[in-house]
């Protein structure tokens, strides 16, 4: 893996001439028209872009769901763009965390219980307590999403995404189902886990107040980098608004 010079960081995930484009029809339509990008260790990167700008596309490549029409994506060095699809369901399950802006709970089972999901399929889970005592929820263990809010139902998911003790945690809006508050709450637990945990966190946002929390904010339009922004002194999460 590379080094970045300025912060001797590890390169976790380079993006080399990413291109994507889906065929709707008879038409091909351009998402992703290479992209360029180098992801370190143990940041907090934001990803930020209007609708339709592609940043979702983008994620869902470097998290395997999807594969790029041209381009590499090397994970620690190994290129997930050639693997076969039983070796990226092995890929998902081992190295990455999801979290989306809906939270996916199955309504029938506790908090706990929503964890353990994750865990039965990792190799090296947390223990379902522990993951939810990070996100400051082990007084509702044994609470369903029906008895929780919605930022607490937010931050099962994210337990449920840390539970399986992934290389990183690649996150898609996930407060724009929240109101200010509830999602500075979110905010604050993803970049506890940064700082305590040292994971990886890309953030998918199109709200530029978001996107300084994190170390690095990259702007992504019409399907390219548009911009890359360094935050030496990212605010408080109480400070942010949107």
């Amino acid at each position: 893996m590379n080094a970045d010079g300025a912060n001797g960081k590890k390169c976790e995930i380079k993006l080399s001439g990413v291109k994507k484009t889906y065929r709707m029809g008879e038409v091909d339509v351009p998402v992703l028209h290479g992209i360029d990008l180098e992801i370190y260790k143990g940041e907090l990167t934001a990803i930020l872009g209007a609708s339709g700008s592609g940043k979702s596309t983008l994620l869902n490549l470097i998290g395997g769901i999807d594969k790029p029409s041209e381009g590499k994506i090397l994970f620690q060095g190994r290129d997930i763009t050639i693997l076969e699809d039983r070796e990226l369901t092995e890929f998902r399950r081992k190295s990455v965390g999801f979290v989306f802006q809906f939270y996916n709970l199955v309504p029938t089972l506790t908090s706990k219980e929503n964890v353990q999901v994750s865990t039965e399929i990792a190799d090296n889970p947390m223990d379902p307590v522990k993951a939810l005592e990070l996100v400051e929820l082990g007084d509702r263990i044994d609470y369903f999403p029906a008895q929780m809010s919605g930022g607490q139902q937010q931050r099962v998911a994210i337990a449920r995404a840390i539970a399986k003790n992934p290389t990183m945690m690649l996150c898609d809006e996930p407060t724009g189902a929240l109101d200010l508050k509830t999602g500075q709450s979110v905010l604050k637990i993803l970049r506890k886990l940064n700082s305590e945990l040292n994971m990886t966190i890309l953030l998918i946002t199109h709200s530029a107040p978001i996107a300084q929390m994190a170390h690095r904010s990259v702007h992504i339009s019409s399907g390219t980098v548009e911009k890359v922004e360094y935050n030496e002194h990212p605010p408080d999460v109480e400070e942010i608004a949107w």
